[in-house]
């Protein structure tokens, strides 16, 4: 019977110090494991430190090495990977990492053995108990705003906790050749969630474990607040939009609604403002619980229809569970408005408004109506 050919897919840009002794981890692993067939193919982005000269000469010596250059942009070379993965290496199972250690490669006989019990794509999770990482606060607010705001709760992508991890493992027949790799159209590293999204509409069995994402182990981080983190986020925010437009009228009803609250909130905001002459903070404040208001009332008619709250007493008591859940909403308008204005003048006061709304208190609230208000019952 012919062995099951497993590629390990390395994703590299500048990893001259960790793509050897990575190689040489991946060899020994693949002794332990005699019953697979063991190929690592290092997708490289053309790195300027020689990171794909240095696999060249690492494939002379060894016939299950191989090296695909790419444009750059992870998504890009993901899925150029993925797809010659399948085309060209035949793979059975693939298994994407990174090339920096910080996920730890020693898992592989773990997760294949999961495989094993039935599953078709196995993903370490930070998110489990045993599980965790060494981020600073700027890389926690990150992933947070990435992983669960946007790709769990406002994408909607539900099957893993964990949604930003490159390193997971996948079966590739009836899942993997499945998933439309040639339409995609990612560029950055929302491709780890939009990986998991298409795998899920294969019908694919998924399971976590736990796994600690420690240190890199030589070379330069790629996270930073620069132009590509700004890229990132905003490709999140799109991409994220996309699946839940997709994967839900419900989403679309709840953002004609919340753009129906941002028309009230804006006159209301010009009103209580510029005739009658309120205070900046009393302005964002009035105008926002006005713009509540009316979320609530029409939310509750038609977005969240077939949750619908009947009956005076609960739609008294709900109605006040809304304003509760809605004062994050409304310190997020008030303070966010009044120091916006205050910065950069009255004059921006109706272009801060919906940007504010859109980054801010639109993830922030269909997390609460779906968590607290409008909550689907399990079955």
């Amino acid at each position: 019977m012919a062995k099951v050919r497993v590629v390990n897919l390395l994703s590299t840009y500048n990893e001259k110090e960790n793509v050897q002794p990575m190689v040489t981890t991946l060899e020994a692993i693949a002794v332990k494991l005699p019953q697979y067939e063991f190929v690592t193919l290092v997708v490289d982005s053309h790195s300027p430190d020689g990171t794909g000269q240095i696999v060249k000469d690492l494939a002379k010596t060894r016939k299950n090495l191989y090296l695909l250059e790419t444009p750059r942009g992870l998504g890009i070379s993901l899925l150029q990977g993925y797809q010659y993965a399948l085309k060209e290496l035949q793979a059975g199972i693939v298994i994407p990492n990174d090339c920096d250690f910080q996920w730890d490669p020693q898992l592989i006989p773990q997760m294949l053995a999961k495989m094993e019990q039935g599953y078709d794509v196995v993903v370490p999770s930070r998110h489990l108990k045993g599980g965790g990482d060494n981020f600073s606060a700027f890389r926690k607010l990150t992933h947070f705003i990435s992983n669960d705001l946007f790709n769990y709760y406002w994408a909607g992508i539900r099957e893993v906790k964990d949604l930003a991890g490159n390193f997971k493992v996948i079966r590739v027949k009836g899942i993997l050749d499945q998933v439309p790799l040639e339409k995609l159209n990612v560029k950055g590293f929302v491709i780890q969630s939009t990986m998991i999204y298409e795998l899920s509409k294969t019908g694919a069995k998924f399971v976590e474990i736990p796994a600690v994402y420690g240190e890199r182990r030589a070379g330069e981080a790629k996270v930073g607040f620069n132009a590509q983190f700004i890229k990132d986020i905003l490709e999140t925010v799109k991409n994220a939009t996309r699946i839940r437009l997709e994967r839900s009228q419900q989403f679309f009803r709840f953002a004609v609604v919340g753009f129906a609250g941002y028309i009230i909130n804006a006159i209301a905001l010009q009103i209580f403002a510029e005739v009658m002459h309120l205070g900046e903070s009393f302005a964002w404040l009035f105008s926002t619980e006005l713009s509540i208001i009316s979320n609530f009332t029409f939310n509750n008619l038609w977005t969240f229809k077939k949750h619908q709250i009947q009956g005076i007493g609960s739609l008294i008591k709900k109605f006040f569970h809304f304003n509760l859940t809605s004062l994050g909403a409304l310190m997020i308008m008030t303070t966010a408005g009044t120091v916006g204005v205050k910065l950069l003048g009255e004059q921006y006061r109706q272009i801060l408004l919906p940007f504010i709304i859109v980054f801010l208190v639109v993830p922030y609230n269909y997390f609460m109506y779906t968590r607290f208000i409008w909550r689907t019952k399990k079955k």
